[in-house]
């Protein structure tokens, strides 16, 4: 017990926490969290309405094509002309050097028949907006041209040709649903920060401990506490810096995509999709995988920071538990692809795996209450052995210098 009647390990958690927590780094990151949620919601809607100007020269061998595309391109921001064919290729990169122009659209004459490609020069042609006009545009003149050769009016051929758009809605049959795109994008950036979160704390845990060591801080400590006080005074005072963290940020895109609207017309922007909102339930599962997902690797890391001497070799021990980690994020997209899928239900069950598949899996409405209640007393269960057998590890390690011990000698130290 310390002199404040405190528990060691709850005194050494309070220390770990305010020692985090009043750094300058963690307010400026903390508030970058709702500052990037809320952009990633309103920038897209401003680019979207945002106008976008270019100044095309079309070079049409057919001798069909040009006015047809000239008109398709025409708009309030574009400047579109036609030029003789015989215009040499230097001259028109001459003038999209001066930025006299944008670029050159250059029509084939075989284009009619045999449906070359028409090639697009210009500073531009990296603009997905441009390049997705520019291709409508030679699509409808090409239609057209053709339309009038085989004698169809163009009216006629537009309501022929006219794509039909198709809107997919995620739904798990208890409501309409929300934006298929939208939702997959929401899942995948909650799962993005849980990964990225545990990785930066469970690794901060890992380096404090080696720092400690290395400069022999930690002889005193043991002095003071016992070694397992210390391990997990570490785990909870850092990983409540990190559930303060993410539950700000979630917190805040729970409330951006619940005023979405609100907030776009302030910016005098609109959406034209859905945004799935994050209920109460949704928000008690992301934290909850937080925490427990934490401390599982966070066990592991404090464990492998008492058995190596310097960074170097903790950067090459915690291998295998990146790899563990990676795998996790890498199987993202099974169960994107089938929520409800027994592939996706396995994964979300494994130990390592489920702090960041989970609620992914539950915001996409592809696993229950019960399933979720399921797969967190598998993750609790194993971060309770996890957390035992790192104490132990922790305990003989955290005083020994040297070589970095082998399995055998792991074995032993687990069994002292």
């Amino acid at each position: 017990m310390s002199r404040r009647g405190l528990p060691d390990w709850l005194v050494i958690a309070r220390r770990e926490f305010l020692e985090r927590v009043r750094t300058k780094w963690f307010l400026v990151v903390t508030l970058l969290g709702p500052i990037v949620t809320i952009a990633m919601v309103v920038v897209p809607a401003l680019l979207a309405h945002s106008d976008f100007s270019a100044r095309i020269q079309v070079v049409d061998h057919t001798g069909k094509l040009g006015p047809a595309l000239v008109e398709k391109l025409s708009g309030p921001n574009w400047k579109v002309e036609q030029v003789p064919v015989d215009t040499p290729e230097a001259t028109l990169l001459g003038r999209i050097k001066a930025d006299t122009i944008d670029g050159y659209l250059d029509v084939p004459a075989d284009v009619l028949e045999k449906s070359t490609s028409v090639i697009y020069r210009g500073d531009n042609a990296t603009n997905q907006v441009v390049s997705v006009l520019l291709e409508r545009a030679v699509r409808a003149a090409v239609q057209k041209v053709r339309g009038d050769q085989l004698g169809i009016p163009s009216d006629k051929l537009e309501s022929l040709l006219s794509p039909v758009d198709v809107e997919a809605k995620h739904t798990t049959g208890e409501g309409e649903g929300a934006s298929g795109g939208a939702t997959f994008l929401v899942g995948y950036v909650l799962a993005f920060i849980i990964y990225l979160s545990i990785i930066l704390y469970a690794v901060n845990v890992m380096r404090g401990v080696v720092q400690e060591k290395t400069n022999r801080v930690v002889e005193i400590m043991v002095a003071a506490a016992k070694p397992r006080a210390l391990m997990f005074g570490k785990l909870i005072g850092v990983g409540s810096v990190g559930l303060l963290q993410v539950g700000v940020w979630v917190g805040m895109a729970a409330l951006t995509m619940k005023y979405r609207l609100q907030l776009l017309a302030f910016f005098g922007a609109s959406g034209g999709f859905t945004m799935p909102e994050l209920a109460p339930s949704a928000i008690a599962v992301i934290l909850s995988y937080f925490v427990f997902g934490y401390f599982f690797y966070a066990a592991i890391y404090a464990a492998i920071g008492a058995m190596v001497n310097s960074d170097q070799e903790a950067q090459q021990a915690q291998t295998p538990v990146m790899l563990m980690i990676m795998f996790s994020f890498i199987c993202l997209q099974i169960v994107t692809n089938d929520p409800r899928g027994s592939a996706a239900e396995v994964l979300t069950l494994i130990p390592f795996a489920s702090p960041i598949l989970m609620p992914m899996r539950f915001l996409l409405g592809g696993a229950s209450l019960g399933e979720v209640g399921i797969s967190l007393a598998i993750l609790l269960a194993s971060t309770w052995l996890v957390a035992v057998l790192a104490a132990r590890v922790y305990r003989v390690g955290i005083l020994m210098y040297g070589k970095r011990p082998s399995l055998r000698e792991l074995v032993r130290w687990i069994r002292y």
